[in-house]
C-alpha cells in the first residue's frame, strides 16, 4: 500500500509538471503572411467589367485564402469575451493556423510561391474549412455584404447556391455555430466566464461545424489522394482526418495559443516518405515521430468500437479535462496517458453526462 502511494505521488507531481509546462505558454505566432493577408472584402481587388463592379476572391492564391480567415476572425472577436486582451483567443483560430502550417510544410504544393495547387489534397480539404464558413458569414450579415465573387475551380462550389448543393450539412452546420455564436450572451447569461462555460457555449459549436466541414469534403477530394508525394504521408493525411472526432468530443481548446502548442510538438513540418516509416532514420523531432508512430499504427478498423468507448468517457466536462490530457500524453508516456484515461473514466462515471453523445 505504501509503494501504491508513493507511486502516485511521482505520478502526480509528473501530471503537475507537464501541465505547468504545457500551459504556460502565451507566444502569439500568427500564420505566415497575416500581416498582408486581406482583413475586409474592401482589400480585395476591385474588378469593374461592363455590366458590374465586385471584389474578386482567388482562394487559391495563399493571402486571400488567408484573408478570408482573418475576415472571420475580426468579425467574431466582439462576440468572444474572452478575447478581451488579443484575438488570438478567437476560438476560429485553429483553423488559419492550421493552413498556416499546411502552407509551411509545402502541404498546399506551392513550391516557393503564393499559388495553391488544386492538386492538393490538403489544400482541397482546407477550401471546404475556409470558402464555407465565410460564405456562411457573409449570408447571415456577420461580414458586411460588398459585392464579391470568389474565383471559381473545377469541382468546387463558389457561391452560397452551389455550396448547399454541393456540401449542404456542413453549410447548416456553420449556420448553427454562427447562430450559436451571435446568441452566446444568453447562453452565459450572467455566469462567470470559466472554461466549463467556453466549453458549453463555443467550442461544442465550433467542433460540430469543423467536423462537418472535413468529413463531408473527404469524399469530394478523395481524387487528391494520387498526388501525396508518399503512402507514407496519405496515411498521416487520412489518419488525421479520421482522429479529429476522437479530439473533438474531448471539445479541446481552438485558440491560436493551444492550436500552434500542439503544432510544434506533434506536426511533421515537411511531408512525409517512405523513409518516415522508420522514425530513427529522419530528420524529424523525437515527438514528431512517437506521434506519427502511434497515428500509423491506430487500429482504425475499431474506430467505431473506440469512438462508442470515448463518447462515454468524453460525457462530462470532469471526463473530457483529462480526455484530453490523455490524448496530448499518448506521445510522451504511456504510463502517464494511461493515468489521465483511467481518471477521465473515473469522472465520467463520478459525475453526470452533460449530453447523452458525442457522436
Amino acid at each position: 500500500m505504501r509503494m501504491l502511494i508513493f507511486l502516485s505521488i511521482i505520478v502526480l507531481f509528473f501530471i503537475i509538471h507537464i501541465n505547468a509546462n504545457t500551459f504556460n505558454d502565451t507566444e502569439i505566432t500568427y500564420p505566415p503572411y497575416w500581416h498582408i493577408a486581406p482583413s475586409s472584402l474592401s482589400e480585395f481587388p476591385l474588378i469593374n467589367d461592363s455590366f458590374s463592379q465586385y471584389r474578386l476572391i482567388d482562394p487559391w492564391f495563399y493571402p486571400h485564402r488567408l484573408g478570408l480567415y482573418k475576415i472571420l476572425i475580426n468579425v467574431t472577436t466582439p462576440f468572444m469575451p474572452f478575447c478581451s486582451s488579443s484575438n488570438a483567443s478567437n476560438i476560429l483560430f485553429a483553423l488559419p493556423s492550421q493552413f498556416g502550417w499546411q502552407f509551411s510544410s509545402n502541404r498546399l504544393f506551392t513550391n516557393g510561391t503564393m499559388n495553391i495547387s488544386t492538386n492538393s489534397w490538403w489544400a482541397s480539404a482546407n477550401y471546404y474549412l475556409s470558402v464555407i464558413p465565410f460564405l456562411v458569414a457573409v449570408d447571415i450579415g456577420l461580414i458586411h455584404k460588398e459585392p464579391f465573387r470568389i474565383l471559381r475551380q473545377k469541382n468546387f462550389c463558389s457561391s452560397s447556391t452551389e455550396c448547399f448543393h454541393q456540401i449542404p450539412h456542413a453549410m447548416e452546420q456553420w449556420y448553427l455555430f454562427f447562430l450559436h455564436l451571435t446568441q452566446s450572451a444568453s447562453c452565459i447569461s450572467n455566469k462567470k466566464l470559466t472554461q466549463r462555460i467556453i466549453e458549453k457555449c463555443y467550442l461544442q459549436h465550433i467542433w460540430t461545424a469543423y467536423k462537418s466541414s472535413i468529413y463531408n469534403a473527404l469524399p469530394l477530394v478523395e481524387s487528391k489522394l494520387d498526388y501525396l508525394p508518399s503512402e507514407v504521408e496519405k496515411l498521416f493525411g487520412l489518419g488525421w482526418a479520421r482522429f479529429i472526432n476522437l479530439i473533438s468530443m474531448t471539445r479541446k481548446n481552438t485558440d491560436l495559443y493551444e492550436t500552434i502548442r500542439n503544432q510544434r510538438k506533434f506536426l511533421p513540418f515537411r511531408m512525409l516518405k517512405e523513409s518516415d516509416r522508420i522514425p530513427e532514420s529522419n530528420d524529424l523531432p523525437d515527438l514528431v515521430n512517437r506521434s506519427l508512430k502511434n497515428l500509423l499504427s491506430f487500429r482504425f478498423d475499431w474506430l467505431l468500437f473506440i469512438e462508442k468507448i470515448w463518447s462515454r468517457i468524453t460525457c462530462n466536462y470532469e471526463g473530457r479535462i483529462y480526455a484530453q490530457y490523455t490524448l496530448e500524453t499518448m506521445a510522451l508516456s504511456k504510463l502517464l496517458a494511461s493515468t489521465y484515461l483511467a481518471k477521465a473514466t473515473m469522472n465520467a462515471f463520478l459525475y453526470k453526462c452533460d449530453r447523452l453523445s458525442n457522436l
